[in-house]
């Protein structure tokens, strides 16, 4: 067998041994059993190929078998090989991505007027109201309080930690931060209401009273064994015991209302909680118009499979 001969003849060894590997891939792809075969029973395999192609087994004139050497594959040609025993069928894989995006806006406008009123009112089982300020109890542990005048709020969450909303993110203090009692803090407002909160510093409401002058408010959080969907939140009724009931309700821990409406001082004007961020309110707008701005942007991306006869 000539060099040329040889050389060929290699070429067609690694060919055949490639597309051997290949269906065995694809077979194990679909799921199939496929044999692992070592190196000396692809050996064996590419020598019985060989015999069958030789001209004679009884020829005992027959060159040596030829040694294979390293040569370098041409894939495209191993390519056509393959295509060539398929019908010139070959499947290609390629991933498809599809993706979009959505964008919706949103607008708010939203007016309230804010007119004189006496003492407190109690909208239902989640608002409450005085003179200057509007109290959101949401949901047994949590509580907002929104000055009118200056639009600024601030929420009482969690076990408990404090949001003023013109600060970054949501804790922006803690009923920790206080040191006089570990069960009692009281919010004292610019109007003279009083907002004193029973809830231990590592835990959660359990009971929230609004005084204002001879009237009081009380409100049942999470934390109390008297809190159901039914009973908790705010009484819908208000009492007339202000006077008595908030001088039977410990004050503990106590903050100041002010600077821009929504800062809290302690008892020696040391800023506690918040930040002046804005002009500091000092008579009462006749109404405040509140304008609110949200954008959705909305991506998706797809990936498909798809197969393709060449």
């Amino acid at each position: 067998m000539t060099t040329i001969a040889s050389t060929d003849m290699s070429n067609m060894m690694i060919a055949r041994r490639l597309m051997m590997v290949a269906r065995d891939a694809e077979a194990r792809r679909n799921g199939k059993h496929v044999d692992d075969k070592s190196a000396l029973d692809y050996y064996q395999e590419d020598q019985a190929f060989i015999s069958a192609s030789a001209s004679s087994a009884n020829d005992k004139n027959l060159a040596p078998t030829p040694v294979v050497e390293n040569i370098n594959v041409n894939l495209q040609d191993v390519h056509q090989q393959v295509a060539a025993t398929n019908g010139g069928q070959v499947a290609h894989e390629e991933l498809k991505l599809e993706a979009s995006q959505s964008i919706e806006v949103s607008l708010e406008l939203r007016f309230r007027s804010n007119s004189p009123m006496e003492g407190l009112l109690v909208h239902d089982k989640n608002y409450a109201e005085s003179d200057r300020y509007l109290f959101n109890f949401k949901d047994g542990a949590t509580f907002t309080i929104l000055d009118k005048w200056s639009n600024k709020s601030t929420t009482v969450w969690g076990d408990p930690h404090i949001d003023v909303d013109d600060m970054e993110g949501a804790n922006n203090g803690d009923f920790q931060d206080l040191k006089a009692s570990d069960d009692v803090t009281t919010f004292m407002l610019e109007d003279g209401a009083r907002v004193t909160f029973l809830a231990r510093d590592t835990g959660i409401i359990e009971q929230v009273d609004i005084f204002k002058g001879s009237q009081h408010v009380s409100g049942i959080g999470q934390a109390s064994s008297k809190f159901s969907p039914t009973e908790g939140l705010f009484s819908t009724k208000v009492q007339n015991d202000g006077v008595s009931a908030a001088l039977s309700t410990p004050q503990g821990d106590v903050v100041y209302a002010g600077g821009d409406g929504n800062d809290w001082y302690d008892s020696s004007n040391q800023l506690v909680w918040g930040r002046t961020t804005g002009p500091v309110v000092l008579q009462r707008p006749s109404a405040v118009l509140e304008f609110s701005y949200k954008q959705t942007i909305t991506q998706s991306v797809s990936i498909q499979t798809v197969v393709r006869q060449a």
